[in-house]
């Protein structure tokens, strides 16, 4: 036998056992995220832990679709926390973003005190086969994915664009309070506008509306937004009334129910500065999920099929349904698009 026959043995040894390490890393990783991994044992432990969490707070760790089963669910979720926390993970490699000495324990022991203390933790977790380390080990990864999401919504949420938002949300932040007179035909509703003061209004309306609901309360509709004002009301009714100056009454306004005197007894418009806190509070959770839709869109994410696939739009784990389908998504960085369910 020549020696180049000799070494064909061998080398189909040396490809056979590379096959096997392949395929063995291969099994272990449950998603991986541009240069990062998700070990099937890393996902294993956090299924357990966001199990935990959920349970306590009574929600479902995931939402089983027809045929799969909780757990597979609750992976899904899992799997589908760790990526954004991996994307969260190298922005704040990036811009040195780490989490402030005792962010943890204060999580610790805040749960501790939902539970009864210490001993009533350690219970539900011997119940749910985790440790307190596991536990704290996912608190202070939640937590620095907090603080990256602060950071990204300070750095993107600028004056101006609160600003706008303002503009926008206005009729929602601004306060109404509306009261009117209703009767049948417009010669009343004219006597009644040259007789009614706003120190008579309420008297008045209890004794001549037609809107009884209303009128037990002198008239008044009760303090709501601009925003549920103009949709819940007639329109012609909304609009003569928002035409007024607070403390004015209208003359006879015509709709669909009858004829109407309305006092627009208060308007508070807030300014800017008193609503800027809650604006950043509801426009930051839109603002960093534009973000972390960015960083999909640049970044290669492949799920391992075992655990379902990941949808690039949402973010998030879906069921495998088929398969025909792939374990492989991503925008313009991902190496393949798995197919639509």
């Amino acid at each position: 036998m020549t020696p180049s026959l000799r070494r064909r043995p061998l080398r189909a040894l040396v490809l056979v056992v590379a096959l096997a390490a392949c395929a063995q890393s291969s099994s272990s990783v449950a998603a991986s995220v541009g240069e990062s991994e998700i070990s099937v044992d890393r996902l294993q432990t956090d299924v357990d832990l966001y199990g935990f969490l959920t349970a306590i707070s009574g929600q479902p760790c995931g939402q089983p679709v027809q045929g799969e089963t909780n757990e597979s669910a609750c992976a899904r979720f899992a799997l589908g926390n760790d990526i954004r926390e991996e994307l969260a993970k190298t922005y704040a490699e990036q811009h040195d973003i780490t989490i402030k000495d005792g962010d943890v324990q204060a999580a610790m022991t805040q749960l501790e005190t939902g539970l009864g203390g210490a001993e009533g933790l350690k219970k539900q977790l011997d119940d749910a086969g985790v440790t307190r380390v596991q536990l704290e080990s996912l608190a202070e990864r939640l937590i620095l994915v907090s603080a990256v999401q602060t950071a990204v919504v300070e750095e993107r949420l600028d004056d101006q664009t609160l600003r706008q938002a303002y503009e926008n949300q206005l009729a929602t932040f601004t306060t109404v309070e509306v009261a009117h007179i209703l009767v049948k035909d417009r010669a009343e509703a004219e006597r009644i506008a040259r007789e009614v003061t706003p120190q008579t209004f309420a008297a008045t309306a209890k004794k001549e509306s037609i809107d009884t609901g209303s009128a037990a309360n002198g008239g008044s509709l009760g303090p709501m937004s601009e925003a549920d004002f103009r949709t819940q009301f007639d329109p012609d009714f909304v609009n003569a009334a928002l035409d007024l100056q607070p403390g004015e009454i209208s003359g006879p306004v015509h709709t669909q129910f009858g004829w109407h005197i309305i006092y627009l007894k208060t308007k508070n418009v807030p300014a800017f500065d008193e609503v800027r806190e809650q604006l950043r509070s509801t426009q930051g959770g839109s603002v960093f999920n534009d973000w972390f839709a960015e960083q999909i869109e640049a970044t290669t994410v492949d799920v391992n099929p075992r655990f379902g696939r990941f949808d690039s739009k949402t973010g998030q784990v879906l069921p495998v349904r088929s398969t025909g389908e792939t374990g492989s998504t991503g925008g313009t960085g991902s190496r393949g698009s798995a197919p639509n369910p």
